[in-house]
């Protein structure tokens, strides 16, 4: 009997205390895996850059030239605390009418600030409310997503 309650004593110190583990959560690009080092300015072309390094995280157009963004983070959980993010990287390259990387940017969480400029305006976004009879038989016969 006595050891029965060390036991369950030790079990029910170990469970929570393993609870409180912190996890760290890999989002975006694997950087590590692939050769991001070998993109160069002015000469690598697209379909050298997609075979390196494979599909971007977005693709976006400015000045009629194709952005391709690889995107990365890296995110710290502990207990019920808000998230850290311990690291970010974002590789941004700019392709030309030729197809050519024209310029490339490496942005890290610690100058991303420094690098990027956010818009503070917005598109506002009408919302569409239906009542409580047009939501029921519109949605007769179709299949869609919950929001």
């Amino acid at each position: 009997m006595k050891n029965f309650l060390k036991i369950f004593f030790l079990f029910t110190i170990i469970f929570p205390l393993a609870s409180c583990v912190s996890r760290l959560e890999k989002h975006g690009y694997m950087f590590e895996l692939s050769d991001y080092q070998l993109v160069q300015d002015g000469v690598t072309s697209k379909e050298r850059v997609s075979k390196l390094m494979g599909s971007p995280t977005l693709v976006a157009s400015f000045d009629d030239d194709e952005v391709w963004i690889y995107y990365s983070e890296d995110v710290n959980h502990f207990l019920f605390f808000k998230p850290k993010i311990v690291e970010r990287k974002i590789f941004a390259l700019r392709f030309n009418q030729f197809d050519v990387v024209s310029e490339l940017r490496n942005i890290g969480l610690e100058n991303e600030f420094k690098e990027m400029d956010f818009v503070s305006s917005y598109t506002q976004v009408d919302d569409h409310e239906q009542g409580l009879f047009k939501s029921f038989f519109d949605n007769i016969g179709q299949i869609r997503p919950q929001k």
